[in-house]
């Protein structure tokens, strides 16, 4: 089994997060063709990664659709209460620009995942490799 490298962990730790590959080029400065590429090298090499990463996929979008539903429910509330009151000092929030900004948030908390979790990875194998050397 060949290893993958940082650039290919990356796609497929975006991808399991649930992300298109237009926002996985966008968050990481590349092509969406050069993140596809990445993507089906890692099919290449190992296809149990792939299966792992489109069930993990499937889960993070549930969850993800879920807690924007939330957030969604609470701007509503949130505006339905200054209508109600008639506040003239607050204004109601866009659920369209905050949408964004949650999607955007999102964006950030992945790429700290993935970059998490291939330093967990390569310390693990390293720890592999210096337990075989000492036996």
């Amino acid at each position: 089994m060949k290893t993958i490298t940082k650039r290919e962990f990356q796609i497929m730790a975006l991808y399991s997060k649930g992300l298109k590959f237009r926002e996985i080029s966008q968050c990481l400065n590349i092509a969406e063709r050069t993140a596809i590429n990445y993507f089906m090298r890692v099919k290449l090499k190992d296809n149990s990664k792939i299966k792992r990463a489109k069930t993990a996929r499937a889960t993070n979008k549930q969850s993800y659709k879920m807690r924007l539903k939330v957030e969604i429910q609470t701007i509503k509330a949130h505006n339905r209460e200054i209508r109600k009151r008639r506040y003239t000092f607050l204004k109601e929030i866009s659920i369209k620009n905050q949408s964004k900004g949650i999607r955007l948030n999102y964006f950030d908390e992945c790429l700290l995942f993935a970059h998490k979790s291939y330093n967990a990875m390569k310390l693990k194998s390293l720890k592999k490799c210096n337990t075989k050397g000492n036996t």
